[in-house]
């Protein structure tokens, strides 16, 4: 990506021009609408806003969980289920391709590696979670098994799981999110890489990759079989991910700074980022927003 491309990249304060040119929205979850505890101040106003302008919107978790869990979630701090269209998340993606056999593995026995409250993805299948990794055929990853928790922490047990020629599931590619405090918590990805880094087998499902947005797409279809792709807006907060994967299917990209990008900006929630700053990042990630905007507001 060359300096001129970079620097054309419009930069708003809010989304108010972007909704006029959009026909759907796909939103991106953590980063956006909340930051893992709470909803960002003016999320839920312009879901309602939203609404009222007749948008279609899907909602696109890298959330390692049913997405009805994640509905359950969202209900519980005030987004209720009327403000979208859908849920799909990185979650029910994994757990669809492996039930339905589309992602091969080389046996049912998994040793899991996440949250207690994502141990049951993959209940009422054929799968089996097992305690020793000896008498696992493969690692499901959801995350962390704490929010506090460093890489390091894994390194013996993941050593061991590479010397039983594991693959590895991950239900979750995003490597951090950074919550409104400015604090940040590490996620499957960084996991997933160090695993990886090791000469391990991994496969990630979830933003970037294409299987979740072409879900996603075949949804809207259905809504509206003469929508423009080009009109349907991506908004979210992880270049690697979600501006990554906006861009692997050809629909409009919208980039969030407020998300897991304020540490690097060093701005508060709602301040204008410092633009060649901004640009200097995007052009070291190398994928491209077509527009950037501070918060998810209109």
């Amino acid at each position: 990506m060359d300096n001129k491309a970079t620097f054309n990249i419009p930069i708003y304060k809010n989304l108010s021009l972007i909704l006029k040119n959009s026909e759907a929205l796909i939103l991106d979850v953590w980063g956006v609408l909340w930051d893992g505890i709470k909803v960002y101040p003016e999320a839920v106003t312009t879901l309602k806003e939203v609404k009222k302008l007749n948008i279609p919107v899907i909602l696109l978790s890298n959330a390692p969980r049913r997405a009805a869990n994640v509905e359950n979630k969202l209900n519980k701090i005030g987004i209720d289920k009327s403000l979208y269209n859908s849920i799909i998340s990185s979650g029910e993606v994994c757990r669809n391709e492996l039930i339905s056999k589309r992602q091969k593995v080389p046996g049912n026995n998994y040793y899991f590696i996440g949250l207690d409250e994502d141990r049951d993805l993959l209940n009422n299948s054929t799968f089996n979670e097992v305690k020793d990794i000896g008498e696992a055929n493969f690692i499901l990853l959801t995350g962390p098994r704490s929010f506090n928790d460093e890489v390091i922490k894994y390194s013996e047990e993941l050593k061991s799981c590479y010397q039983h020629n594991l693959p590895m599931i991950s239900a979750n590619p995003d490597k951090v999110v950074i919550r409104q405090n400015g604090e940040m918590i590490i996620c499957a990805g960084e996991l997933a890489k160090y695993y990886s880094d090791m000469g391990g087998f991994v496969k990630e499902f979830g933003k970037p990759h294409k299987e979740i947005f072409i879900e996603a797409l075949k949804k809207f279809k259905s809504l509206n079989t003469n929508m423009n792709k080009r009109k349907i807006s991506m908004i979210g907060d992880g270049l690697e991910t979600d501006i990554a994967g906006g861009n692997t299917v050809g629909i409009n990209t919208v980039l969030i700074t407020s998300g897991i990008l304020s540490q690097e900006l060093n701005t508060k929630y709602k301040e204008m980022p410092d633009k060649n700053l901004l640009y200097k990042i995007i052009k070291r990630s190398k994928f491209i927003p077509n527009a950037v905007a501070v918060t998810f507001n209109v």
